[in-house]
């Protein structure tokens, strides 16, 4: 919700004041706090939602779990955000916007992406059937049990952390590490979390002809951030 409303905001503002090159840096760093944001707490975001209700464990516990992966992370940011070179922006007067109310509720229908909204359901739907089949269950635990925080990372990149969530949930007890794994997870890959591909889907619809720049510069960013976060999970 938060990148619903920061990323149109923030492209919009950007090109009144005809800093369009900023575009693509900020809707990453948006992205990339987003996620961070999520871990803090475990009403943050729909996967850590799913975690909270399934494991039982205590709100502050929950917030443990991750606080050392939220402080790097804001590490992080902070320091990218170093390297960006501080120029002075004109504030140019800004006239009278019109608001209308028809056309606004036209482009929110019509801007709700339907064919992702299916393919979760999907997913969804075919992790519950998976559960389900002996063969499938057998083969599962053998992979998943041990290895949650690794599984976690990995099956983020492929269907999203939110589906990971139930995937694994339902398959290993181990509800620490999976809770690691998926927050994890959702940096790396467009796919790997559902913030990644809002704002990926705003900015093409809103600034198309920088999308292959901002998934090289998005790409770049948030594989290091993983990097870094395994990293710590590999000393702690």
């Amino acid at each position: 919700m938060s990148l619903i409303i920061f990323v149109p905001f923030s492209i919009l503002s950007l090109k009144i004041v005809k800093r369009a090159d900023l575009i693509v840096i900020t809707v990453c760093l948006q992205t990339i706090a987003a996620n961070v944001g999520c871990m803090v707490l475990p009403i943050g975001a729909p996967h850590n939602i799913v975690m909270y209700t399934t494991s039982n464990i205590s709100f502050g516990s929950f917030f443990l779990i991750l606080l050392p992966y939220v402080i790097v992370s804001l590490i992080f940011l902070i320091a990218v955000l170093l390297f960006i070179p501080k120029e002075d922006i004109a504030i140019h007067n800004i006239g009278e916007i019109q608001f209308k109310r028809n056309r606004f509720l036209k482009r929110v229908i019509k801007g709700v992406d339907y064919y992702l909204l299916l393919t979760f359901i999907a997913l969804f739907v075919l992790i519950g059937n998976l559960e389900n089949i002996a063969f499938f269950n057998t083969i599962f635990k053998n992979i998943i049990i041990g290895n949650e925080v690794v599984c976690g990372v990995i099956v983020s990149q492929i269907i999203s952390n939110v589906p990971a969530a139930m995937l694994l949930s339902g398959f290993s007890n181990n509800y620490e590490a999976i809770i690691v794994g998926i927050n994890m997870g959702g940096f790396g890959t467009l796919i790997a979390s559902m913030a990644n591909l809002i704002s990926y889907n705003i900015l093409v619809r809103e600034y198309n002809e920088s999308k292959l720049r901002y998934l090289l510069i998005f790409s770049v960013l948030n594989i290091l951030l993983l990097i870094i976060l395994l990293g710590v999970y590999a000393i702690t």
